[in-house]
């Protein structure tokens, strides 16, 4: 019990948001899982993200036009990190898969036993490995679909869980985009723990988080917008025994950004994650095809004074 107590703790740290975003189970997918995601506030539900889209909206995946490999490193304070990973390809004539990976993860966490005294030091990962499956149902509106795999591993402690995310958009490549995402449409974490002489199971459900979010090149710029509704589950139980979860009230978030693109390579970028600053930089260069790869950076520059953050990925397309 001394370990499930800190997975609290640490799904908050890992999080790095203030509490309208933080606190529950899965949090850490609020980061984002790549680092121009990152720059851009979060805002990106609308958007094309090569080489993360099953991450930023299965629906998107339908648009994407050849193999896509994508790889992140994000390293925060408090011994905190976050890695992805993402292969997708395109299934003709108008349907595309993906697989992918995300491991967020503390080290060093000092455990402590009921009285306070040392115990050793923890280490904690959360994992998730994605099937993701999209299709375009006209010209401009796909749906997608991810099927989740959670992996969560605290000390000697394990869960395992399933979760379902939907997604839909109308995308117009040189026009306004509109999409809609539901995550965790269905899933929990099942945990089992030793207490005293037996073992006693119990599940740590995943809130229902609905986005809606629009994407407008204006200019020289491209303007994003999205507003998450994050409905936290509640366990329901009638005396001794339990019957489920119940939708608690929503918590709102609101993400801006805008991205720039100078002399057809370099990106800048930036944004407002609820009251954060987001800023980040882009490059995309030729290893074989035409514009086949780029790098991105981003500045995590922490809400709670925990120290700043520095974000890497790298996409190639094959």
């Amino acid at each position: 019990m001394r370990n499930i107590s800190l997975l609290a703790i640490i799904l908050l740290t890992l999080n790095g948001q203030a509490k309208a975003s933080s606190g529950y189970a899965g949090a850490y997918t609020t980061i984002g899982s790549d680092a121009r995601s990152v720059a851009l506030a979060g805002a990106t539900v609308a958007d094309i993200n090569s080489g993360y889209l099953a991450y930023t909206n299965p629906a998107s995946l339908a648009y994407v036009d050849r193999l896509e490999v994508g790889l992140s490193h994000i390293a925060l304070p408090l011994d905190r990190s976050l890695q992805s990973a993402s292969i997708a390809t395109r299934l003709p004539p108008t349907a595309a898969v993906s697989l992918s990976y995300i491991r967020a993860g503390d080290d060093k966490i000092q455990g402590r036993n009921s009285v306070g005294q040392p115990t050793g030091e923890l280490t904690y990962a959360d994992q998730m490995i994605s099937l993701t499956f999209a299709n375009q149902l006209t010209g401009t509106i796909s749906m997608g679909m991810n099927a989740n795999l959670l992996l969560i591993s605290l000390a000697d402690e394990n869960a395992k869980g399933f979760a379902i995310d939907f997604g839909f958009l109308y995308h117009r490549p040189s026009g306004l985009n509109v999409a809609v995402r539901v995550r965790n449409l269905t899933g929990a974490y099942s945990w089992k723990v030793a207490a005293a002489d037996k073992e006693r199971g119990y599940k740590d459900y995943l809130p229902l988080v609905i986005s809606a979010g629009t994407r407008l090149p204006w200019r020289q710029f491209v303007l994003f917008a999205a507003t998450n509704l994050a409905y936290p589950r509640v366990e329901v139980s009638t005396g001794a025994a339990r019957i489920g979860a119940a939708l608690a009230d929503p918590i709102a978030t609101v993400h801006l950004a805008l991205e720039t693109e100078i002399d057809g390579r370099f990106y800048l970028r930036g944004g407002l994650n609820q009251n954060t600053p987001t800023i980040g930089v882009g490059l995309q260069y030729t290893i074989r095809k035409h514009k086949d790869s780029r790098v991105d950076y981003s500045f995590h520059p922490g809400v709670n004074r925990e120290g700043f953050g520095h974000l890497f990925s790298w996409i190639f397309a094959l």
